[in-house]
């Protein structure tokens, strides 16, 4: 029995090196995190630590207090170690311009501290996904066609594209419902999204456009107003176009008021009349 113990224990597999994943915006920086739990403080001048990735490429490099001897091209003026934060650590990088290079790349640290014992090696892994957000999509409708239109443009990666109607209720319209089509751009290797579906009148249409790395949903939606008029208040109109009657009051307006004083008029001149009769007669 106690060889047999002994035995699981010597097949018993290695401890793994600490595993994260990250995402990482195309132009923005990332972390790359890496920790040594050290109980006590760690004597830089001692230490030795470097990141690569998985083509054993140099991202970073630090030697006893120098940085990035060994440091690839690639990574020249991308990449920040946290000085201050070593002693207690900290082996965390910053990569900043993240590209579509970096997509879906592990990266590794290994640690080395001197000293009176043996070498300690502390392994860190990071697999770093890559995404750049879409653009709230653009709704337009034609009512020629009677179609709605939706698009935008430059994300990463493919997006999952999806409609929802409101009229007397809401529903998600199914895939044979729905024209779209997703283009990749050859030069900056991104998204463009266009779709289209079918509508009817007052019908509320919503676009929606997943991103599946980020998890996140951008939307527009626009209402399909009927395409004949309507008065103030809300009575249809079929081709009522309004008129302005303004200039027609201050007509009717003016006129009135001539009518007045010819009336007044007419009045005062009889009354006059009446009172000197010889003059008027004269």
């Amino acid at each position: 029995m106690a060889i047999l113990i002994l035995i699981s224990i010597l097949l018993l597999p290695a401890p793994a090196a600490s595993e994260n994943e990250v995402t990482g915006i195309i132009g923005e920086s990332v972390l790359l995190s890496c920790d040594l739990k050290s109980s006590t403080a760690i004597d830089t001048a001692r230490l030795r630590f470097h990141w690569q990735d998985e083509s054993e490429r140099v991202l970073y490099s630090f030697d006893k207090g120098e940085e990035n001897q060994h440091q690839d091209s690639l990574y020249t003026n991308r990449t920040k170690a946290f000085r201050s934060e070593m002693s207690s650590g900290n082996m965390s990088i910053k990569l900043s311009q993240v590209t579509l290079e970096d997509k879906q790349n592990v990266y590794r640290a290994f640690a080395t501290l001197f000293g009176e014992n043996d070498k300690h090696n502390h392994p860190c892994r990071t697999t770093l996904l890559v995404a750049a957000r879409f653009p709230t999509p653009s709704v337009t409708v034609n009512k020629t066609n009677m179609n709605a239109t939706c698009s935008t443009q430059r994300g990463y990666p493919q997006p999952m594209v999806t409609w929802t109607i409101q009229d007397r209720g809401n529903r998600t319209l199914d895939p044979w419902e729905v024209q779209t089509n997703i283009t990749l751009d050859s030069e900056s290797g991104l998204y463009n999204v266009w779709s289209q579906v079918n509508i009817t009148e007052n019908q509320t249409v919503t676009c929606h456009i997943f991103n599946p790395v980020l998890r996140e949903t951008v939307s527009n939606t626009t209402i399909v107003s009927p395409s004949i008029n309507t008065d103030p208040a809300g009575d249809v109109q079929k081709g009522f176009t309004p008129i302005n009657i303004t200039p027609i009051i201050i007509t009717i307006v003016v006129i009135l008021v001539l009518i007045l004083f010819s009336i007044g008029g007419y009045f005062v001149d009889k009354k006059r009349k009446l009172q000197f009769p010889m003059f008027y007669f004269l």
